[in-house]
């Protein structure tokens, strides 16, 4: 019922703004994007057959046509063209995360297609102007673990990666938005009094662009699986306020997902359910904020032969930060923990301390960086085999950006 709702709603607000349009209007056509080049230093405790040193990079094109009939609606369509990540020569390629057709108007906003989530769109969490576009997690990205020696030999770098949460919100175990994309409708509402309002609805979150699948069956999950991935019929709705008390200003957000697991033979896999809410004060160029997500049990599997020891995920983040001018200094805490390994009792979980700066040289161009602190607590228990999972150190990273 929920998924008819929003599409309804949306349906009705487009046909409410849309009227009589002029089918001779000229389109514009805008061209965008932003790009960062990094380098990371880490000094971490399990560090066997590891660099201490890495560059990356990534670039992205908006590509916007967009054209505003006679009577006032706005409409047209968005891609944004990626340089993916890879790490061989051979497979460096272009992909796209967002192909989608809008119109907007007194009504809102209306999108249709591949994208983000509304929440992912305006969350509301700590202020982080001194990190790339939005990149909570920049951080994290840097200590994953691996298999050392060639895949013999003990584990190496912190147990952060994989799990029901991280392959749920499609960012780290510390993004803190319902961070997925998929084929969607997605409705914004205009902002009124400082509020609005908002949704989505997505048949599936493992299906985008001209592809069509409808098996009630999805992902890899097996009956022994620890987790599912792959979820069906997945909504939202939300809400945000942004405005001024005086001197102050003030943003809340707040929001909620839901969705089936998909389908497993044999099987039976919890679903989506998760609920986010973030703050920010801002004074005198000094800002705070923070916000919580709880992604509960969502897609581990329900069979507690398979996964008898199973945890709420959760992430934390608390921050703030400066502005001066050109300058933005700031800092936070972000706290991410999930089941781990379902198959023993207790948690895993990741602290990481920041500190950070950001100095824009030039409009669109800033060079920025970095100092984090971690500590990734495991629920493994060390073997001859694995070694101890548990991790610390430090991470210090410099970058430029650039935004068009």
């Amino acid at each position: 019922m929920n998924r008819y709702l929003l599409a309804g709603c949306a349906a009705v607000a487009l046909a409410m703004g849309s009227g009589a349009a002029n089918a001779q209007a000229k389109f514009e056509v805008k061209v965008g994007g932003d790009v960062f080049w990094e380098w990371g230093y880490v000094d971490q405790e399990r560090d066997a057959g590891l660099r201490n040193t890495e560059m990356r990079n990534r670039f992205r094109v908006n590509i916007i046509p967009s054209a505003k009939a006679d009577n006032g609606l706005e409409y047209g369509a968005r891609i944004r063209i990626r340089a993916d990540n890879s790490n061989t020569a051979v497979g460096r390629a272009l992909t796209q995360d967002r192909t989608y057709i809008f119109a907007q108007g007194g009504f809102g906003q209306v999108r249709l297609g591949t994208t983000n989530t509304f929440n992912d769109e305006t969350v509301v969490s700590r202020p982080i102007d001194y990190l790339p576009f939005g990149l909570f997690d920049q951080a994290v990205s840097h200590i994953g673990g691996v298999q050392a020696l060639g895949g013999a030999g003990a584990r190496s770098g912190a147990d952060v990666a994989g799990g029901n949460m991280v392959a749920l919100n499609a960012g780290s175990i510390v993004w803190p938005t319902f961070g997925d994309v998929a084929t969607r409708i997605v409705y914004f509402s205009p902002r009124i009094a400082g509020f609005q309002l908002g949704g989505s609805y997505s048949p599936r979150n493992d299906d985008t662009t001209n592809s069509i699948n409808r098996l009630k069956t999805g992902g890899t999950a097996t009956a022994a699986s620890a987790f599912q991935s792959s979820m069906q019929d997945l909504w939202e709705v939300g809400a945000n306020f942004n405005g001024d008390f005086g001197p102050a200003k003030v943003k809340v957000g707040a929001g909620y997902y839901g969705a089936e697991a998909s389908d497993v033979v044999g099987g039976r896999f919890r679903d989506l359910r998760a609920w986010q809410a973030g703050a920010q004060v801002g004074f005198a160029g000094l800002t705070v904020g923070g916000s919580y997500t709880d992604w509960g049990k969502s897609g581990l599997n329900r069979n507690t032969a398979v996964a008898p020891f199973t945890e709420s995920a959760r992430v934390y983040q608390v921050g703030a930060q400066y502005t001066m001018g050109p300058i933005v200094v700031g800092g936070g805490w972000m706290r991410g923990s999930d089941s781990g390994s379902v198959a023993v009792a207790g948690r895993r979980k990741v602290d990481v301390y920041e500190i950070g700066a950001s100095y824009t040289v030039a409009p669109g161009f800033a060079v920025q960086a970095q100092y984090d602190y971690f500590k990734a607590d495991t629920d493994l228990a060390p073997t001859v085999a694995t070694g101890d999972r548990d991790d610390k150190g430090s991470i210090v990273i410099l970058r430029t950006t650039l935004a068009f």
